[in-house]
């Protein structure tokens, strides 16, 4: 049975299905990044691999996946984003050794190049942002750091953070949940009895007026 994305009512520019069967992604296959069937293998790691390649989409805000997952034609994604990868990281290291010790650094302009390595083009560099208390991602840039790599680091910290608060907070929101469903749950019961009780009334004075016989005069 095919899937058609247009009934998740969103922008089809931001949206990647991931499938086993090309049949089920024929609505919109610009889309749909179709790997072979899992087969009970331990060994395979198809999907796994996948996640560098959609970890740099994420990082570099593509306006349009579709795009991205065009330039990708006629290849296994996985691998030739490695490919790509491992010369981008190449040429980073390379440009890095040849701007040590001076004071230039591989600033908004190397993001752009790292970007063409892996033959993109980004659009909007919002990672360049730095969140209090974290490295300067030109910094990071110029110490070896490729963009997945920043991403990545600050992916596990977010993480980190998420994981203490629920330590921290975990009880007290689940103890306010439960209210909350307790609380709807209560008015919808009260909802169901009042207009039960409604069906069941006697129709009394209106009812019996209907059924009065008229007096002959």
């Amino acid at each position: 049975m095919g899937q058609d994305l247009s009934y998740l009512n969103r922008d089809l520019s931001k949206v990647i299905i991931i499938d086993t069967n090309a049949e089920h992604v024929r609505a919109q296959p610009e889309n749909a990044i179709v790997l072979p069937k899992w087969t009970g293998d331990a060994k395979d790691t198809q999907l796994v691999a996948l996640v560098p390649f959609l970890e740099f989409i994420h990082t570099m805000e593509y306006s349009d996946v579709r795009k991205v997952i065009k330039s990708f034609e006629g290849h296994d994604i996985p691998t030739e984003f490695a490919r790509r990868e491992a010369i981008a990281r190449a040429e980073h290291k390379k440009r890095l050794e040849a701007v040590r010790g001076k004071s230039a650094k591989p600033g908004g302009g190397g993001m752009a190049w790292i970007s063409g390595m892996l033959g993109l083009k980004p659009s909007n560099m919002s990672l360049m942002v730095t969140p209090e208390g974290e490295e300067n991602p030109q910094d990071a840039l110029a110490s070896g750091k490729m963009l997945q790599d920043i991403a990545r680091e600050r992916g596990i910290r977010n993480y980190q953070r998420i994981e203490e608060d629920i330590k921290k907070h975990g009880a007290e929101w689940l103890k306010e949940e439960q209210d909350m469903q307790e609380k709807m749950t209560k008015e919808a019961m009260k909802s169901m009895q009042s207009s039960f009780t409604g069906w069941w009334k006697s129709p009394e004075a209106s009812d019996q007026k209907s059924l009065e016989v008229p007096k002959s005069t």
